[in-house]
């Protein structure tokens, strides 16, 4: 079960992989997948993940929405 205390969700979570990848020029999903990798380890490091809190359910959720970032690129 997620914290709701937690200053991140998985929507302000994709969004700031969204961002990164369009700013880095990542077009296909193995850059998107590492860059979501990127992001939450990141927030791990910063104390808003903490190590012991299992992270798969969120990086399959996030990997999840690949075709929404996909979407936005042919929409550029």
């Amino acid at each position: 079960m997620m914290d709701t205390n937690l200053s991140y969700t998985p929507e302000s979570l994709f969004e700031e992989v969204a961002s990164r990848c369009r700013q880095h020029g990542v077009a296909d999903q193995e850059g998107f997948d590492q860059m979501i990798e990127d992001v939450i380890e990141e927030h791990r490091r910063v104390g808003e993940i903490h190590d012991d809190e299992g992270t798969e359910d969120l990086e399959e959720q996030l990997r999840g929405r690949w075709p929404d970032y996909q979407a936005g690129l042919e929409q550029v």
